[in-house]
């Protein structure tokens, strides 16, 4: 006869970190050491519930552990708090649905003061502290956040003369040229260089603009798929120092990943 497997301890909170590539899902128990995790490609929101609910089945305690889901859009598009609380009454014990970005500022801030910058498809900072966010940029206008990787995309396909593709793709298959304007600009294309440049001042001057006047320390995170460009970063932080310059600028890193900052929210939501 064989021994039953054990099935490891409960999970105590669940951390969910639904970004635009990757839908990232772990599990802690209530000292906040990892159990169990799982990751799979992002798709449209509607079929997330469906997914949560069987992989979450499996995991030991995983249906009763307290649940938080951080997603993109959050901010701008509210239906999704909702339709998420729904979808999963009486399946999962869902307690707070937040925005990825808020997630990203609790990993690096854990809860306290900050600027957060990301610079992925969009570019946007958030300020403050959890309860009482505000928001600089991330508009989102038809030609991209200004030195966003949509932005950059789109001056990509204009430097190639295929501006007119980017009305057909979707913002995050424009931005992906991005990364092709940052290798012509890393082999001294010169056009590309000063897109590039221009891009790292445009988010500089995003900074500039949620940091406000005054005096006193400026403690940044960054985040994104830009900032994730060795020589990007580099570039940008320099010209953020210049932006910023008579102000002590501090870049801090973020110590936990953004779904092990869902399931700490979750945890202080018991």
């Amino acid at each position: 006869m064989k021994k039953a497997k054990k099935k490891g301890p409960a999970a105590a909170a669940i951390g969910v970190d639904r970004g635009g590539t990757w839908t990232r899902v772990a599990a802690f128990d209530a000292r906040l050491r990892p159990l169990r995790s799982a990751r799979f490609p992002t798709s449209p929101l509607r079929t997330l519930p469906g997914k949560l609910v069987t992989l979450l089945s499996r995991w030991p305690g995983g249906a009763a552990a307290p649940l938080a889901i951080a997603t993109r859009g959050a901010f701008s598009r509210p239906w999704k708090k909702p339709f998420l609380f729904k979808a999963l009454s009486d399946k999962l014990n869902l307690v707070e649905v937040i925005s990825d970005a808020e997630a990203a500022h609790f990993a690096a801030f854990r809860g306290k003061e900050g600027l957060l910058l990301i610079a992925g498809t969009g570019s946007v900072v958030l300020g403050g502290r959890p309860g009482a966010f505000r928001k600089t940029g991330g508009f989102n206008p038809p030609s991209g956040d200004p030195g966003s990787g949509r932005w950059l995309g789109r001056q990509y396909l204009k430097l190639r003369g295929r501006l007119k593709e980017a009305g057909k793709m979707g913002h995050g298959r424009s931005a992906a040229y991005a990364g092709k304007l940052l290798l012509l600009a890393l082999g001294g294309h010169g056009p590309a260089s000063e897109l590039a440049a221009r891009a790292q001042e445009e988010l500089a001057g995003l900074l500039k603009d949620a940091a406000g006047k005054g005096g006193g320390t400026v403690k940044v995170a960054l985040a994104g798929g830009l900032i994730t460009n060795f020589h990007f970063r580099s570039g940008f932080i320099k010209a953020a120092r210049r932006a910023l310059k008579g102000r002590r600028v501090v870049f801090v890193e973020a110590l936990i990943p953004a779904e092990e900052a869902a399931a700490r929210i979750a945890l202080s939501e018991r």
